[in-house]
């Protein structure tokens, strides 16, 4: 039995839908939060997303075909525990000379930076592991019809 052909695409899509709403509301936090608000949020998250799928999935991106359900589930996994390690690192590392800079007080920027790096992986690695997914099946996928 093979994985649904969009799957990838659903979970990209909802990935990036949750970044988007992140960043637009790290860009506008500070506004009152009335019902305008919301709606503008709504909107410029779903315009965010849009846009990013739509590059990501031209031309058949992220498309599965005839792919099994176990080896898919494998190489997902692991692709989002490795994404998920390397972005709470990175971000992490960022926040920490971020807020660093600003307090200058190391215990809270290392528990902020920690969080910060934790929190916004859960909602970023699913997308990205998405596309090294992809990515990788189609390379085992090439591979394999040139070596046929």
């Amino acid at each position: 039995m093979n994985i649904p052909t969009q799957t990838l695409r659903v979970v990209f899509a909802a990935s990036a839908f949750a970044s988007s709403v992140i960043l637009v509301l790290f860009v506008r936090g500070r506004a009152e939060w009335t019902t305008a608000f919301w709606l503008q949020l709504v909107a410029a998250s779903l315009a965010l997303c849009a846009g990013v799928c739509f590059v990501a999935f031209r031309k058949g991106g992220m498309r599965l075909d005839g792919v099994p359900w176990w080896p898919f589930v494998g190489l997902f996994l692991r692709q989002l525990a490795l994404v998920y390690a390397a972005s709470a690192i990175v971000i992490a590392a960022l926040a920490l000379a971020i807020i660093y800079a600003i307090t200058r007080s190391g215990p809270n920027a290392l528990a902020l930076a920690v969080l910060a790096g934790l929190w916004l992986s859960l909602w970023l690695a699913p997308g990205v592991a998405s596309l090294t997914t992809w990515r990788r099946l189609r390379r085992t996928t090439v591979g394999d019809t040139l070596q046929s």
